[in-house]
């Protein structure tokens, strides 16, 4: 099977020694093309007894998209068993197709809409602020405002519940997903780690402990509140389950004892999770890009003044928000470059062929998007920015699963239309707002190859920041560098 040479133990582990997450986006994808180059379409890399094969294109990839029995999550979501297992990311069988229905209508596109209130009042919140701390700050890491706007939103569409991130920092709960997802991949690419006595006597075992008891009790209290506020009648209980926001969907199958409390704990987790921190992961790439393409900027922002009018306080409705052509491509494109999940998992039940080379049952299978999407095969020149390879005509060209942001076939993201809905309209409200211009490289910000969180506009070890003129933005200063940061920025 096509792949770098392993070592007959150790398999491939030296590739990530020394290594960070930062570091493993440029491998897996050098790798990737290096295989191509050679005429492969998939190829194998190997940790221990572990094996993970990749396929590099659409075509290839479909084979394990479209199977409806290879459907079950790969060796290295185990380490999220204790926190995620049994909700709908982890689920598999029988059970994870009734979870799957029963949910299916917090997402119907009638539900969306209802969520519009909640996204443009939490984005006004995230707008003053912004302006609030530029009163006092020369630069601004925006990653973090996204984070607790998201985080609001997530809990008060999905929840019901005002959770006020933006106003309360620092929480406990979005520092605890950072923490644990670091950890899930520092295990997986870390054969030593594997064993219990190391990894408890390097201390890692307390760190696990301690971030799972933030955030489960962070969803227990979430849980609690609605639970109250529904028994003592201080919110409408519905009767329709396409009335229903997720989490009273899941408490009504409570009372009908088709989920247990645990069970509800794990899908709740799972949503607040995933829901807030891959959008707020993906506007931060988009608004990087759009610093870094400052045409591109002002073309999504003049027609966001064309169908919104001049009014910044104005709300985004579902009718208008739909006649976004240019900034819809925009915001693929964006996924194409930093693609919201870095990869997904399958481990095969049995015996499967992909592209004329049988794969053994028991073998994990990666669908990464981020190795996808940069197939010089497919998209001429990936690291160019570029909307239009999203033209009708354009997308013609490719196969559907080239292009697979949020997964692809029976297990693809179920909140897909909810984290693009909500996006655009933080995005209508930032671009209203604020002008983007870069002040460092566009490489000196690095992705990072994390679980679900794995493009991350922070890089901790060097200044990055972007300063913003209509009015001023800033980004990623975890120390400034006054000589690099002078005031080049007006207010509107």
């Amino acid at each position: 099977m096509p792949g770098p040479p392993a070592h007959p133990i150790f398999g491939n582990a030296s590739l990530f020694k020394n290594k960070t997450t930062e570091d493993f986006v440029e491998i897996f994808v050098n790798l990737a093309n290096e295989a191509r180059a050679k005429g492969a379409n998939l190829m194998r890399t190997q940790v221990m007894n572990r094996i993970y094969v990749w396929p590099l294109n659409g075509k290839t990839a479909a084979t394990i998209l479209e199977s409806s029995t290879e459907v079950n999550k790969g060796d290295d979501y185990s380490f999220l068993v204790p926190w995620l297992g049994g909700g709908l990311l982890m689920e598999q069988g029988e059970k994870w197709k009734n979870h799957r229905k029963m949910l299916t209508p917090a997402f119907h596109f009638a539900k969306l809409e209802g969520y519009l209130d909640v996204f443009n009042s939490e984005s006004k919140i995230l707008i003053d602020c912004i302006e609030k701390a530029m009163e006092t700050q020369d630069t601004i890491d925006l990653f973090p405002f996204f984070k607790r706007c998201t985080l609001d939103i997530i809990c008060g569409t999905a929840m019901g519940i005002k959770f006020n991130a933006q106003i309360e920092h620092h929480h406990e709960y979005v520092k605890a997903v950072e923490g644990f997802n670091k950890l899930t991949v520092e295990y997986s690419l870390n054969p030593f780690l594997w064993n219990k006595f190391v990894y408890w006597a390097l201390g890692y075992q307390k760190m696990h402990d301690d971030f799972l008891l933030v955030l489960k009790k962070f969803t227990n209290d979430a849980i609690v509140e609605r639970r109250a506020a529904l028994a003592s009648g201080a919110v409408e209980k519905e009767t329709s389950k396409r009335k229903m926001n997720f989490l009273d969907i899941l408490l009504s199958s409570e009372e009908s004892m088709e989920l247990t409390s645990e069970d509800i704990r794990k899908e709740v987790d799972t949503f607040l999770f995933a829901g807030h921190d891959t959008t707020s992961t993906s506007l931060s790439w988009l608004c990087w890009n759009l610093a870094h393409n400052a045409d591109v900027q002002e073309r999504v922002y003049r027609e966001i003044l064309e169908v919104f009018g001049e009014d910044p306080n104005e709300d985004v409705t579902s009718e208008k928000i739909n006649r976004l052509e240019y900034t819809e491509r925009v915001l693929k494109e964006s996924k194409r470059m930093f693609a919201p999940v870095p990869g997904v998992q399958r481990k095969l039940t049995k015996d499967i062929v992909i592209d004329g080379i049988t794969i053994p049952s028991e073998g994990n299978i990666t669908i990464s998007p981020t190795v996808l999407h940069c197939n010089p095969q497919v998209y001429q020149n990936p690291e160019k920015f570029d909307p239009d390879r999203f033209l009708s005509e354009e997308c013609l060209k490719r196969h559907s699963y080239d292009y697979i942001p949020f997964s692809a076939g029976l297990r693809n993201c179920i909140g897909q239309k909810f984290s693009v809905l909500n996006e655009k309209v933080m995005l209508v409200h930032i671009l209203r707002n604020f002008r983007l211009v870069p002040k460092i490289g566009f490489y000196e910000t690095k992705p990072l190859f994390e679980v679900r969180t794995q493009r991350r506009c922070v890089d901790h070890k060097s200044n990055h920041n972007i300063i913003g003129c209509r009015k001023a933005v800033a980004w990623n200063p975890d120390e400034i560098d006054k000589k690099v940061l002078e005031k080049e920025w007006t207010r509107k």
